[in-house]
């Protein structure tokens, strides 16, 4: 279910397609498949939309063709006789997508799809594969014994319009929502377990303490060797830092707390040590 899924939502683009508006076909099923016939069809045999379309070579160049698609009467209609024609379409003897029927893993399902001919975008495994892992579409695939947990990322559990990806690994979901900032990860039952603010929070700078054992450390107003010295040392001493920096001549600047409204005293933290 998975990979049909996927298929609807690439080949119709989400069921607004030209064909599929115009002839509820929503996996660009042509009238004639390899000249292949199966059984279960849903379609009447002679209802057809004629439109142009772009084919892959094969090398990822594409060319314009004018072909002949199947016309359904209802989109319920296109969807079974695109499942009869994966499960029973023929290649001579033997069937197009051999060893297709119970595979239950949607990558192994969508390259013997590829394989058999189905498509010829050289791209098409990786595009499905894509769908499926955004959207966590094999949460409608039957004969689990587990239940798969998927991590959402959207801005909030009801803006599932707003919904940038769904992962199995929930490091791979934060890492996500830290990508789209307001962002939070949600689990199956629409509690935020992460939250891109609260990272955003949590790396608010700290001050910190630091002690300084020469007497003649210079202070700049900004940070950097190349910058103008206030006229001061710090001598010896514990101060603290309210902010970093980096500039030049140092691995990096710390600002003191005694100039932070000015932000105009500035040390290296080369020559310092942290408490």
């Amino acid at each position: 279910a998975s990979v049909s899924a996927a298929q609807f939502i690439l080949e119709s683009g989400y069921g607004r397609t030209e064909l599929a508006q115009k002839a509820n076909n929503c996996f660009g099923m042509k009238c004639m498949l390899s000249g292949n016939s199966w059984g279960g069809s849903a379609w009447d045999g002679t209802s057809k939309y004629r439109k142009k379309t772009q084919e892959d070579d094969g090398t990822g160049k594409l060319y314009t063709v004018t072909a002949d698609f199947r016309k359904y009467a209802c989109v319920e209609q296109s969807i079974a006789d695109h499942s009869a024609y994966l499960l029973g379409a023929m290649n001579g003897k033997k069937k197009r997508y051999a060893g297709l029927a119970g595979e239950k893993d949607y990558r192994k399902a969508v390259q013997i799809i590829k394989d058999g001919g189905y498509a010829t975008d050289s791209l098409y495994v990786q595009k499905i594969c894509v769908i499926i892992e955004k959207y966590g579409l094999t949460r409608f695939d039957g004969g689990k014994t587990e239940k798969e947990i998927w991590y959402r990322v959207r801005k909030n559990w009801q803006d599932a319009e707003s919904q940038v990806g769904a992962f199995k690994v929930l490091e791979n979901a934060k890492k996500s929502a830290d990508e789209h900032p307001g962002f939070s990860v949600f689990d199956e039952n629409g509690k935020a377990v992460y939250s891109s603010v609260d990272k955003k929070q949590e790396e608010v700078f700290r001050p910190y303490l630091v002690r300084v054992e020469i007497s003649d450390l210079n202070i700049r107003k900004k940070p950097g060797t190349d910058q103008e010295k206030v006229g001061k040392y710090t001598g010896v001493g514990c101060f603290t830092i309210v902010a970093e920096a980096d500039g030049v001549g140092a691995s990096k600047w710390g600002l003191l707390k005694a100039y932070e409204k000015e932000r105009n005293g500035w040390i290296s933290l080369d020559f310092v040590t942290r408490i």
